[in-house]
């Protein structure tokens, strides 16, 4: 398996650090995961490029990303007809659409006047949305994450700039005793694992 027991060190002013053992957050190259992103792979692209008569008429805009994926309907009949139809095709391929890891968020949406004037602070009422996969209820959400990024329904950054500041501290203090303590690193050296291990951390996903 890949990344299994790995270790590495690390160079600081000409001294190597001893070895260390290298922990992966994501291991997604198990076996049974790799089978089961190529059938995911494959059911996709079966439902996204293939023949669509075989598939209920629905309009929808889909962010696919390996196993992530994240549709986007005008209407709650598209929807629906998104997830019925895709449940299907997952099974074709032997697969399981996880009821805990599918969520419905509505965008928020500002009433207009008969002349397309902004009411401020008047939101359409968007009605309870209930689908169900297998008989279990669909949660509708305010918010989730896509990609290590948090997507509101309000459509603002506020949150996900929180959630970046918050991790880009934590890996920041985690270094505090390590590198930012210690007067034997460089002014030069703490800027490059700044750069590095913290600047990336602030910053991810903002080019997008």
């Amino acid at each position: 398996m890949l990344y299994k027991d790995s270790k590495a060190n690390v160079k600081i002013n000409g001294e190597i650090s001893d070895s260390f053992d290298i922990e992966t957050g994501v291991i997604k190259v198990i076996e049974e995961a790799s089978v089961a992103g190529v059938k995911f792979s494959y059911g996709s692209n079966d439902f996204f490029h293939g023949s669509r008569e075989k598939y209920e008429n629905f309009n929808v805009l889909a962010l696919l990303y390996a196993d992530d994926l994240v549709t986007m309907c005008k209407t709650t009949d598209d929807l629906e007809k998104f997830i019925r139809s895709f449940e299907k095709i997952t099974q074709k391929f032997g697969l399981t659409m996880s009821v805990k890891k599918t969520y419905i968020m509505t965008l928020q949406q500002i009433k207009e006047d008969q002349h397309g004037k902004v009411l401020k602070g008047q939101e359409v009422d968007h009605h309870n949305i209930d689908i169900n996969i297998r008989n279990q209820k669909i949660e509708t959400v305010d918010s989730f994450a896509y990609l290590g990024c948090t997507i509101t329904r309000d459509q603002r950054q506020d949150t996900e700039l929180e959630i970046r500041l918050a991790k880009a501290t934590r890996a920041f203090n985690m270094l505090r005793y390590s590198i930012w303590h210690r007067k034997s690193v460089s002014i030069v050296s703490r800027l490059r694992i700044f750069r590095a291990c913290v600047l990336p951390v602030l910053l991810y996903g903002s080019e997008v």
